[in-house]
């Protein structure tokens, strides 16, 4: 048992940064499908909107969902912007510019998004699905919530955001982690020796 790696190519030029913004950007970043979240995602952000009214949302990715979820965030929310399918310099901009990753999938293999995030200093608030359970930590990287609820998601995000100092914990400590485990040249590695030790 492995796991999906980051591209190393992903984090050149970034550098970890404590943050000081009151206003906070969400970031979705997966396929846009039921099963990844999407509508509990938007139902989250609404909770949150209605009390702090300067946070946005970003949906990254394309789908099969991808026009009834821009209908939805025409009719019922603000401040929503969709990027569409990215990757490089796109994708970076998506988690250089976010604050938090939030995917509440019903379903995942390992989802590299989330070590993306990661690597980028997003705490992460998504479900205990796939191989996030194996490594994750509660509290120290964000949270895994056990419900569907949106107001569970929404509360999970707020006792983050609210404590800048966990939050830039959490933050510091998710780019440290991923950049020890989950860039290439570390998974190789791990690959290396569990062939050699076979």
């Amino acid at each position: 048992l492995s796991t999906t790696k980051i591209n190393e190519e992903l984090l050149e030029g970034f550098k970890w940064q404590a943050k000081s913004n009151e206003a906070f950007q969400l970031l979705f970043l997966s396929r846009i499908e039921t099963y990844k979240g999407i509508y509990e995602a938007l139902k989250t952000y609404k909770i949150l909107k209605a009390q702090y009214p300067n946070c946005s949302l970003t949906i990254a990715g394309d789908g099969s969902q991808l026009y009834n979820v821009k209908n939805y965030a025409k009719e019922h929310l603000k401040d929503v912007s969709f990027l569409g399918h990215v990757s490089n310099d796109k994708l970076k901009f998506a988690f250089k510019n976010a604050d938090i990753y939030l995917l509440p999938s019903y379903s995942e293999g390992m989802p590299t998004t989330v070590l993306e995030a990661m690597a980028f200093g997003l705490p992460i608030v998504s479900r205990p699905v796939g191989g996030l359970v194996d490594f994750f930590e509660n509290d120290k990287m964000g949270y895994l919530v056990e419900s569907q609820e949106p107001q569970d998601f929404a509360e999970a995000i707020l006792s983050i955001v609210q404590k800048q100092k966990k939050y830039n914990k959490i933050s510091h400590y998710n780019h440290a982690y991923a950049k020890q485990h989950f860039m290439a040249s570390k998974v190789v590695k791990q690959l290396e020796k569990i062939i050699a030790d076979v």
